[in-house]
């Protein structure tokens, strides 16, 4: 395990202090920070996507079950989580917040990086063509998690665009492209590939910087209950419930630790937003995206340490 964290781990999160420590010296600005945040959204990292995954075997990264598998503990998440905070007696307000962040994960950016650095190309491109079934059922989950437990239920005009950002979200269509392009056997002429290559090398490193430019602690103190259990959910019984169903539906073995992966990847950043937007705990998201993406070096340690 030790190794885990010296060659993986540490220089993962050592970016990810840098972003924090850039952000708190003035650095890094809010300006910053949002035009940055584009540029790896829209840009870097489809194009990292697109470059590995049109270049890779169809056959090596398709596997039904293990699409299957990721998305039933999914379910079987979201039912453990709506249920919890049902026992727990939280406000209504706090409610879709924390059952949204109980199984919405943070894939674009940390479980990207952890694939790459930890094993290159061949566990990126997996973690990746699997994250596109995962991508669309989490915005579609978290959406009406929040908005079936709003003081207001929002109409359909409110909460439609996150369904359509589900659906055209762009490191799911570069993965779409690229898996369709490798599918089809159709080359990527030598200078594309080249200029796809320098333009992703930007993604990760950056994407690492943001996550720590976003970290804020503020209100972690005061929501200390809901945050206990929203860990335990999301960082210990998600991946327990995968690895259970993994077992049970016989997928192959190497495909499990790409889907441990992405099912121990802390709560996402777009929780926040989304919590905004459809009347959720904004402080709850904040503080939970902020708290769970350190802890969850520990977890991942854990993870490549048992499946890698």
């Amino acid at each position: 395990m030790i190794p885990v964290f010296t060659q993986t781990i540490f220089p993962v999160f050592a970016i990810i202090l840098v972003g924090y420590g850039l952000k708190r010296t003035g650095v890094i600005d809010a300006e910053f920070s949002r035009k940055a945040n584009q540029l790896v959204f829209y840009l870097a990292l489809p194009a990292m996507l697109f470059h590995k995954l049109s270049a890779a075997s169809f056959h090596a990264h398709f596997e039904p079950r293990a699409v299957v598998g990721i998305l039933a503990a999914l379910a079987v998440q979201a039912v453990i989580a709506w249920q919890t905070a049902r026992l727990c007696a939280f406000p209504r307000t706090v409610r879709g917040t924390f059952i949204q962040s109980s199984f919405h994960g943070n894939l674009g950016y940390i479980a990207f990086a952890m694939a790459y650095y930890s094993d290159g190309d061949l566990l990126f491109e997996r973690v990746a063509f699997l994250s596109s079934f995962l991508m669309i059922a989490h915005n579609i989950l978290a959406t009406m998690a929040l908005a079936s437990q709003a003081e207001r239920n929002p109409t359909g005009v409110v909460f439609r665009p996150f369904f359509k950002s589900a659906l055209f979200n762009p490191i799911i269509l570069s993965v779409a492209l690229g898996v369709a392009v490798s599918a089809m056997r159709i080359p990527v002429p030598v200078p594309l590939g080249r200029f796809l290559e320098i333009l992703s090398g930007m993604g990760l490193p950056t994407a690492l910087l943001l996550i720590g430019s976003s970290l804020s602690f503020g209100p972690v103190r005061q929501r200390q209950r809901e945050l206990i259990w929203i860990g335990v959910l999301k960082m210990v019984c998600f991946p327990i419930v995968g690895y259970g169903l993994l077992r049970l539906l016989d997928v192959p073995r190497e495909m499990w630790l790409p889907v441990m992966i992405l099912l121990a990847a802390p709560p996402a950043t777009v929780s926040y937003v989304m919590a905004s937007e459809l009347g959720g705990d904004v402080e709850l998201a904040a503080a939970s995206v902020s708290l769970h993406t350190l802890l969850s070096g520990l977890v991942y340690g854990v993870v490549l340490s048992l499946f890698g």
